[in-house]
């Protein structure tokens, strides 16, 4: 019963035992954070969105005027961008209803096999200005365009009506 006893008081006073370590060269330690900015990166695509496709019913942006807040941001690219989306937006619906184009992981247009010729200089176009949004999404969030492909992908997938094209883990489907 001794050593048990003086076993545990060795333990103890080594346990309580100060340890001092020095260098003559800096300690270097790598700290790995990662910053959640998802919710931030929703916000602005959304607010996006809503400059493209008109306020979402079951939003209340529209009375607060968030979706030009995001604009004020801009060197112009951006809102150029975002104008001429909307500009062509009717073609591009119309596109997806005939089934002539669908949207990949990176939310990007893609011809399908039906597509005719005549229109690959808009999808060029419209895949031209989406990235110049990505990037600049990405930018001012300070993550990285694959992030914000993601965010815009599942958006415009919930925004979709049923029979557009889309590019899932599966493959090619229709909503």
């Amino acid at each position: 019963m001794k050593k048990v006893g003086l076993f545990c008081f060795l333990i103890l006073i080594l346990g309580c035992a100060r340890l001092s370590v020095e260098s003559t060269k800096p300690i270097q330690v790598d700290i790995n954070m990662r910053v959640d900015i998802y919710q931030h990166v929703v916000k602005d695509v959304e607010d996006i969105n809503e400059q493209i496709y008109g306020p979402d019913q079951k939003s209340l942006n529209f009375l607060f005027g968030t979706a030009s807040a995001y604009a004020a941001d801009d060197s112009g690219n951006l809102q150029g961008a975002i104008a001429r989306r909307k500009e062509r937006l009717s073609a591009v619906e119309e596109y997806f209803a005939k089934g002539y184009v669908g949207e990949n992981a990176q939310a990007l247009l893609e011809l399908r096999p039906s597509a005719p010729e005549t229109i690959t200089d808009t999808v060029e176009a419209e895949n031209a200005d989406r990235l110049t949004i990505y990037k600049a999404t990405a930018a001012k969030n300070g993550t990285d365009l694959a992030n914000v492909q993601k965010v815009f992908f599942q958006k415009d997938y919930e925004r979709a009506v049923a029979g557009y094209w889309f590019q899932t883990q599966d493959g090619w489907v229709q909503k």
